[in-house]
């Protein structure tokens, strides 16, 4: 994971407008649960690529394990959105059910 991360982060200085080479590295980040880390990766990636339901779940899942609900469900709403119109590598009922319990 170690040079992982540092070719990651190489390719993201040569190549900052990179929402791929972001939301790797994210994913890098929180298979080791370093979530404030991921969350800044997958924010960056969203911004870069608003219309990507991926993005918007990750981040959406970064929040949650960060204990930020709020914001959490406003991107796990956004993840839901943007899934009805494109492939998502996520279970959209299952986020809607996450949702739903954060706005219980």
């Amino acid at each position: 994971p170690e040079g992982l991360e540092s070719r990651l982060a190489a390719g993201i200085a040569q190549n900052p407008q990179s929402p791929q080479l972001r939301f790797a590295l994210g994913n890098l980040f929180a298979s080791q649960s370093r979530w404030n880390e991921a969350q800044v990766q997958y924010f960056e990636a969203y911004r870069l690529d608003p219309a990507s339901a991926d993005l918007a779940f990750n981040l959406a899942v970064s929040l949650d394990h960060l204990n930020q609900p709020r914001l959490a469900a406003e991107y796990y709403a956004r993840a839901i959105e943007a899934a009805r119109t494109q492939a998502a590598q996520f279970d959209p009922a299952a986020a809607a059910r996450r949702l739903a319990q954060l706005r219980g």
